[in-house]
C-alpha cells in the first residue's frame, strides 16, 4: 500500500473514525464505569482510566479535526458534508460532558473543574464558529445542530459543576461548619432510637430493616459522619445518639447501613451525585434529552439525497446512541440510593410521583439487600460458612477480603484461597438457561483476572508487592468484629481503646501471665507486630489439624492474611534457618516451629513470630480466641489511624473491609483525635476542644 493510498484512506475515515470511537467510549463508560466500585482488579481499573482519558482527548481532537476541515479550502468537502460535520462536532461537545456516573479519578485535583471550564468555553467558541460557517449554506441542518449543541452545553455545565462540588478540598471546607442538615438528621435519628425500644434487635444475624429504611437511616448518618472524610469530629450529642443506635441494631443491619453510607460517600466524591440529584438538574437533563430527540426528528424528516449513506448512518448512530446513554443514566438514577431517600418513604403526603417511584423501587428491595450463600471452608474440615453473595449488578462494593501470605511468597506460590466461592453475577439465577450477556461479562472479567495473575507472576516482586488473592466476606466474621468493637466501646477510656493494637485484649484476657510472656512482641513497632502475629497464626493454622466449626481459627487466618495484605511491602522476612525448600506450607510451618529458641535471633521478626507460636502452645484450645481478638484490635488500630481521605480513595477500587471498620469505630464513638478528644464541644463562641472521656 503506497503512502498516497494511506493518506487518502486517512482523509476519508479520520473524522468518521473519531466520531464512532467517541460514541463507543461513551457507551462503554456508562455501562462499565459502575464496576469500578465493585472490582479491585488493576487491569480493569486501568482500562477505565484509559477510557476516560481517551474519551476527552478523542472528543477534543475530533472537534479540532472538523474545524480544520471546515477552514481548509483544500479539504474538498462538499457544503452539505461540512454542515453535517458541524452536527457531529456538536455531538463531540455533548460527549465532552462525560458519562453520567463518574467525574474524576483524583480527589486532590481541585483545579480540574477550572481547566474543564476553560476547555468548555473554548469548545463552545469553536462550535459557534461552525454555525457561522454552515448557516448560509445549509439552513435545514442548523436546527438539529443547535439542538444538539444546547444539549452539549447542558452536559458540560453539569460536569463542570460536579467537578467543582466533588473536589475534596471544597468538601473539607464545607464540612468545617455545622449545617442544618446535620441537626435535622440527628433529631430524626434520635426518634428512630426511641422507636427501637430499650433492647433493640438482640439477634445479630437477623437483618430486620427493609432496604428503603436502611437507605433512609444511612443517608441521615451520612449527613453527620461525612465530617470524618475531612478528619473532623462530631459533637457529644451526635456521638451519644450514634452509640445508642448501634447498640440496639443487629450486626447485619449495621453492616447494611455502613455499606450504604460508604456508597453515598463514594458517589459524592467520585460521581456527579451532587450535581444531578437536584430538581433543576432533572429539568435540564430532561431538556437535554428532548433536544437530542427533537434533533433526531428533524434529521429524519430532512431530505438526504445529497448526503452519503455512510454519513447518514453515522448520524443516526450518534442520535440514537445519545438517547440510549441518557435512558441508561435515567434508569441508574431511578434505582439509586439518592432516589430511594428522595421519595421520602415515611411521608404519607408525598406526591404521586414519589409514591410511584417508591412502589417501583420497593419491588427490587429483595434483590438490592445483602444476600448470603453457604460455602465450605476447607475440603477436609466439613465446615460451612455464610458468605456475602449479592448479585453483581446490585453490589455496592467488592464484598471480598484481600489476602497475602509471607510463607506462600517464600515458597514462590500464590496466596491460597480459603473458601470456594461461585459469585452470583446476574440478577436472577436460572435453572437451565442463563443470560448470555451476563455470562459473557463474567467470562471477560475472569480473563482479566487471569491476565492480572499472569502479569503479576512475570513481574515478580515489583516494588516489593505480594500477589493477593480474594477471600469471600464471611458473615460471622463481621458479627465477631461488630461484637468486639461494641464491647470495647463500653470501656470509659476512649484514647486507650483507640491506641490499642493487641495489648489491651491481652491484658484483659482471662489467661494469666500470657501478656507478660508476649510483651516483647506487643511493644515492638506496629509493622513488626503484624508480621510476628501473622507468622504465629500461619504456623498454628497449618500445624494443627482443623476442627469442625472452629470459627475463630478461620477468623484469625482471614484477618492475618488481610492485615499482611494491607502492609504489602512489609513482607521481607528472611528465612535463613531453612536450608532446603519444603514442598508445601504445612512442612514449612513444621520446620519453623521445630527451630530451637537458641537457634534464632530473638529480636528478628522471624524469631519473634516463632517464639510467639511457641508461647501459644500453652493456651491449648484458647489460642484461637486470643489470636482472633488480637487481630480485630490490630485491624481497628489500622482503621482508626488512617486519614479519612485514604479510606474514601479505595472506595473507587472495590472498597475495603478497613473502611467498614473505620465507620463502625466512628459509630461506636471509638475514634479519638488529639485536641478534639472523642468529640468536639460546641459553645456560644464557636467550637471548643473537649478532651475528657465519656
Amino acid at each position: 500500500m503506497t503512502f498516497s493510498s494511506i493518506s487518502d484512506l486517512w482523509n476519508k475515515w479520520n473524522i468518521h473514525g473519531y466520531v464512532l470511537l467517541s460514541l463507543s467510549l461513551q457507551v462503554f463508560l456508562i455501562l462499565f464505569a459502575p464496576c469500578r466500585k465493585k472490582i479491585a482488579n488493576r487491569n480493569i481499573v486501568f482500562l477505565l482510566w484509559l477510557a476516560y482519558l481517551m474519551a476527552d482527548s478523542i472528543a477534543i481532537y475530533g472537534i479540532g479535526l472538523i474545524s480544520h476541515h471546515q477552514s481548509n479550502s483544500c479539504a474538498r468537502v462538499a457544503e452539505v458534508n461540512g454542515a453535517l460535520q458541524a452536527l457531529w462536532a456538536s455531538f463531540l461537545l455533548l460527549h465532552l460532558g462525560g458519562p453520567n456516573t463518574i467525574t474524576a479519578f483524583s480527589l486532590e485535583d481541585s483545579s480540574l473543574w477550572g481547566r474543564h471550564l476553560l476547555n468548555l468555553i473554548f469548545q463552545v467558541g469553536v462550535a459557534i464558529y461552525f454555525f457561522v460557517q454552515i448557516f448560509p449554506s445549509d439552513k435545514p441542518l442548523v436546527i438539529p445542530t443547535m439542538l444538539v449543541f444546547l444539549a452539549g452545553v447542558i452536559k458540560n455545565v453539569e460536569r463542570t459543576l460536579a467537578l467543582n462540588l466533588s473536589s475534596l478540598p471544597r468538601l473539607k471546607k464545607s464540612m468545617a461548619h455545622r449545617h442544618n442538615l446535620r441537626n435535622e438528621a440527628c433529631l430524626k435519628l434520635e426518634k428512630e432510637v426511641e422507636a427501637l425500644g430499650r433492647h433493640g434487635h438482640p439477634d445479630e444475624e437477623v437483618a430486620k430493616y427493609a432496604e428503603s429504611i436502611v437507605v433512609e437511616h444511612a443517608y441521615l448518618f451520612f449527613q453527620i459522619f461525612k465530617v470524618f472524610v475531612g478528619d473532623l469530629m462530631f459533637d457529644s450529642k451526635e456521638r451519644k445518639m450514634s452509640c445508642e443506635y448501634f447498640y440496639k441494631v443487629s450486626a447485619m443491619d449495621a453492616l447494611r447501613i455502613i455499606s450504604v453510607e460508604l456508597q453515598f460517600i463514594y458517589e459524592v466524591l467520585h460521581t456527579k451525585a451532587l450535581a444531578i440529584c437536584t430538581k433543576w438538574s432533572y429539568i435540564f437533563r430532561f431538556v437535554a434529552f428532548i433536544d437530542v430527540a427533537m434533533a433526531c426528528l428533524f434529521f429524519n424528516r430532512l431530505k438526504k439525497h445529497g448526503i452519503p449513506k455512510l454519513d447518514v448512518e453515522i448520524t443516526y448512530s450518534l442520535l440514537f446512541g445519545g438517547m440510549a446513554v441518557d435512558v441508561i443514566a435515567l434508569f441508574m438514577l431511578v434505582f439509586s440510593d439518592w432516589t430511594i431517600d428522595g421519595t421520602k418513604c415515611y411521608n404519607t403526603r408525598s406526591s404521586k410521583l414519589d409514591s410511584f417511584l417508591h412502589k417501583l423501587i420497593s419491588a427490587t428491595d429483595d434483590l438490592r439487600k445483602l444476600q448470603f450463600t453457604k460455602h465450605e471452608a476447607e475440603p477436609n474440615a466439613n465446615a460451612m460458612y455464610g458468605v456475602l453473595d449479592t448479585p453483581f449488578i446490585f453490589q455496592r462494593w467488592l464484598e471480598s477480603i484481600s489476602a497475602c501470605n509471607c510463607l506462600s511468597k517464600f515458597l514462590k506460590e500464590s496466596s491460597r484461597k480459603m473458601y470456594k466461592h461461585n459469585q452470583s453475577w446476574g440478577i436472577i439465577t436460572f435453572s437451565n438457561k442463563g443470560c448470555f450477556l451476563l455470562h459473557m461479562t463474567k467470562n471477560i472479567i475472569s480473563y482479566f483476572h487471569e491476565a492480572n495473575e499472569t502479569i503479576a507472576g512475570l513481574c515478580g516482586s515489583r516494588q516489593g508487592l505480594m500477589i493477593a488473592n480474594m477471600n469471600p466476606f464471611i458473615k460471622k466474621l463481621w458479627i465477631f468484629i461488630f461484637k468486639e468493637i461494641k464491647h470495647k466501646s463500653e470501656h470509659p477510656g476512649v484514647k486507650e481503646i483507640f491506641e490499642a493494637r493487641g495489648d489491651w485484649f491481652l491484658q484483659n484476657t482471662p489467661i494469666k501471665n500470657f501478656y507478660d510472656k508476649t510483651s516483647f512482641i506487643t511493644n515492638t513497632n506496629y509493622n513488626s507486630n503484624i508480621i510476628s502475629w501473622h507468622l504465629a497464626t500461619e504456623i498454628w493454622y497449618n500445624k494443627e489439624e482443623p476442627i469442625v466449626n472452629n470459627e475463630k481459627r478461620e477468623f484469625s487466618k482471614t484477618l492475618s492474611d488481610y492485615m499482611l495484605y494491607l502492609l504489602l511491602n512489609q513482607h521481607n522476612v528472611v528465612f535463613d534457618h531453612i536450608k532446603d525448600v519444603p514442598k508445601d506450607i504445612k512442612e514449612l510451618c513444621e520446620r519453623l516451629y521445630a527451630i530451637p529458641v537458641e537457634g534464632i535471633q530473638s529480636l528478628s521478626v522471624l524469631g519473634m513470630g516463632i517464639q510467639l507460636a511457641k508461647e501459644m502452645e500453652s493456651l491449648e484450645e484458647k489460642k484461637w480466641e486470643v489470636m482472633s481478638g488480637v487481630w480485630v484490635e490490630m485491624l481497628s488500630y489500622a482503621a482508626g489511624h488512617i486519614k479519612g481521605e485514604a479510606h474514601v480513595q479505595v472506595l473507587s477500587k472495590g472498597g475495603e473491609l478497613l473502611a467498614f471498620v473505620w465507620l463502625l469505630l466512628a459509630h461506636f464513638g471509638c475514634l479519638f483525635k488529639p485536641g478534639w478528644g472523642p468529640f468536639y464541644s460546641d459553645s456560644k463562641n464557636g467550637w471548643g476542644c473537649h478532651n475528657t472521656f465519656v
